[in-house]
């Protein structure tokens, strides 16, 4: 039913875009239908806000990678008021940055009703083929924001609001699937936000630690964000290069600060890999029991009763599943899903300073472990789909 509905959805809008090619825009002039467009949704009205102008120049600075047939429009909101941006080539001239909306009033960025306007606003005036989406901004995956100190995603410190990521999938479910949603944002790239977003969008590229502040390198992203094929893998791939070649400089830290964990999920497995896990956790991971969790890769070292640690998914199942067969299936399975998977050996965080990376057993996608005495987190974890979907719940957790 799921799919159907999402067919009927991409059909309907497909035929309006169809209905409408020969008409003209709000700006008088001739409609045009790209074949990609991308929106760079920079939630930076919080400690980022320096940040966001270096991204700009350098999307400025690769604009010649933008193809004639597609578009790339900014969503900014920062302490000024909100505003629609694109990239434009000028020839002969350094490229620009062009305002072409400032919105009256003050947006609230870390709410879900911004970025269906956002959206809304995309698919009227720069109409395509195909969409790629980029979230920009803080992140703490999963954790419900509306229960817990720390942020979720896309935060709006001037209205103290984080977006939830059940709210953001039935968000964009009113638009048709995106090619991708690149989280140039921490800990995003989790098993429980990816479950959740499986029907938005093809590819999900993330980082399941911390990333630099500086983030994505635009300059070197905008040529595969734009690519026929293999964009997901070429996003990740240009986005870890930038770090592994240590041009980034992080202020106030040494070279060895450099780094950055990186991978892309292929949505359309996630099903498949929730009802192979399902089979392992109900065989090997039932109420009390917690595999021996020592040494296994840790994303967030300063964990506590409100922050998980988020384990490395294939690290705590190599744990788990304690028959070489089993755990065979299960990381075929994985490795369908998991698309490409890149890290540097070390990445600095915030929290902690450097952090070693497993790279024998890295996976690139984090996941929750419950205990008995992580009541709290326990609670939380339930309100996932991830939860149902992979056993947790017919486990007795």
């Amino acid at each position: 039913m799921k799919g159907l509905n999402n067919l009927l959805r991409y059909t309907m809008y497909t035929m309006s875009i169809l209905m409408g090619m020969t008409s003209c825009n709000r700006f008088g002039e001739e409609e045009t239908i790209y074949a990609r467009t991308v929106l760079v949704y920079m939630a930076a009205e919080n400690t980022l806000a320096s940040f966001y102008q270096d991204d700009i120049d350098e999307m400025m600075h690769a604009a010649s990678d933008i193809p004639q047939d597609c578009q790339l429009l900014i969503y900014l909101d920062d302490y000024d008021l909100p505003r629609m941006l694109s990239i434009e080539k000028q020839q002969g001239r350094r490229p620009a940055c062009k305002t072409l909306h400032e919105f009256a009033e003050e947006h609230n960025s870390g709410d879900t009703k911004t970025l269906r306007l956002a959206m809304q606003w995309m698919t009227e005036h720069a109409p395509a083929e195909s969409y790629g989406l980029v979230l920009w901004s803080h992140g703490d995956a999963w954790i419900p924001a509306k229960t817990a100190s720390q942020r979720v995603v896309c935060q709006d410190a001037r209205a103290g609001s984080w977006m939830e990521i059940p709210d953001i999938a039935n968000a964009l479910s009113a638009y048709p699937q995106l090619d991708f949603i690149l989280f140039d944002a921490c800990f995003m790239q989790s098993i429980e936000v990816a479950y959740e977003l499986r029907h938005a969008a093809r590819y999900i590229i993330a980082s399941p630690a911390e990333i630099p502040a500086p983030g994505a390198p635009y300059d070197r992203i905008l040529k595969p964000m734009f690519a026929h094929t293999g964009y997901a893998e070429g996003i990740a791939e240009q986005y870890y290069r930038e770090y592994l070649d240590g041009r980034v400089p992080i202020k106030g830290h040494t070279p060895l600060t450099y780094g950055v964990c990186l991978s892309v999920i292929d949505c359309t497995q996630l099903e498949q890999l929730a009802a192979t896990t399902r089979t392992m956790v109900t065989k090997y991971a039932t109420h009390p029991h917690v595999a021996n969790l020592d040494n296994v890769q840790r994303y967030y070292l300063r964990h506590s009763a409100t922050r998980p640690a988020y384990y490395d998914i294939n690290g705590y199942m190599t744990r788990l599943i304690t028959n070489p067969a089993d755990y065979a299936l299960w990381r075929t399975t994985l490795d369908r899903t998991i698309t490409h998977r890149a890290t540097t050996k070390e990445w600095f965080s915030d929290y902690t300073g450097v952090e070693r990376v497993d790279t024998i057993n890295y996976s690139g996608l984090s996941c929750y472990v419950p205990k008995s005495a992580n009541t709290q987190l326990n609670r939380k974890f339930s309100t996932t789909s991830w939860y149902t979907a992979a056993g947790w719940q017919q486990a007795g957790w």
